[in-house]
């Protein structure tokens, strides 16, 4: 990714919170390495109240980043379920995406939320570079890139039980334990995040919320080139761990007081999960941190 001088960087969270908030803490990292970071935030006309208050407190919490709402079309499908509700509004959002950059300041590169994957279609008419932000573990990164290539070779994982689903980079994981949007192979659901993860490594490099001494194995396995047989794998970068700093919580910029109680765990006893909004990768992420430690 371009380093070296203050640069523009356009950040494109998918729908919801769960995507948003990642999104800003990325941002965050950007402005401490003296960039300028603007959230482009594709707003659908039934946007809910909980998003529309979420980006409303983050821009008044964070005014050294901008954030620029998209209008874009409600998907012409509003009886579908949500994965493809949402897959249709962000194709949807393409147009207005592209007159945006149009508009602004050259940006240095596009980084794309995961499930953002048709604005690469924008990024590569208009010559951005586009990267995509991983906000989950390197392992899960791993597991998603590879499901497409392995899945058919499988029954659906709502059928396997509990038989393990073995993926280059992780730990055996049960197939019940999969995602509930790919558990059955043959569903609108699953069909859409497979054509998601396949379309990722079309990106100049991947984002990752993690480090290397937590996941080396996983991140060995995308630098080899082994999650995606016979293409190439995108360049992974770690950015992590970001996570909020806890000082709009205390309201003080203290030490909140929950570290005191973790300071106060023996080595090696706690296990941290932190819940998106709608998929499981938090189940993902504590099955890799019980197998890496215990």
């Amino acid at each position: 990714m371009v380093t070296g001088k203050k640069r523009t960087f356009v950040l494109y969270p998918s729908l919801g919170v769960g995507h948003l908030i990642p999104m800003v803490e990325l941002a965050k990292h950007l402005l401490r390495h003296v960039h300028i970071a603007l959230i482009a935030v594709a707003n659908p006309p039934d946007t809910d109240a909980v998003s529309a208050a979420a980006v409303e407190r983050l821009a008044a919490a964070n005014p050294a980043i901008a954030f620029r709402l998209l209008p874009v079309p409600a998907s012409p499908d509003a009886g579908a379920d949500w994965v493809k509700r949402d897959l249709d509004t962000l194709r949807l959002a393409n147009p207005v995406l592209r007159d945006f950059l149009l508009r602004s300041q050259p940006a240095a590169a596009l980084i794309l939320d995961m499930f953002c994957v048709d604005a690469l279609d924008v990024a590569t008419e208009l010559g951005v570079p586009a990267y995509f932000f991983f906000a989950s573990a390197a392992g899960d990164l791993a597991m998603f890139l590879n499901l497409p290539y392995l899945y058919p070779t499988l029954p659906p994982f709502r059928d396997m039980g509990e038989a393990l689903v073995r993926c280059p980079g992780m730990p055996p994981v049960r197939a019940m334990d999969m995602p509930l949007t790919v558990q059955d192979r043959d569903s609108d659901w699953t069909k859409v995040r497979m054509y998601q993860f396949r379309r990722i490594p079309e990106g100049r490099g991947v984002l990752v919320n993690s480090f290397a001494w937590l996941e080396p194995r996983a991140l060995r396995a995308l630098g080899d080139g082994v999650c995606v047989p016979g293409r190439s794998t995108p360049r992974v970068f770690c950015v992590g761990p970001l996570v909020n700093d806890g000082s709009s919580t205390t309201g003080s910029g203290g030490r909140h007081e929950c570290l005191a109680w973790l300071d106060a765990q023996p080595k090696r006893s706690v296990v941290f999960l932190c819940f998106g909004s709608k998929d499981a990768c938090s189940v993902l992420i504590a099955l890799f941190l019980y197998h890496q430690f215990y």
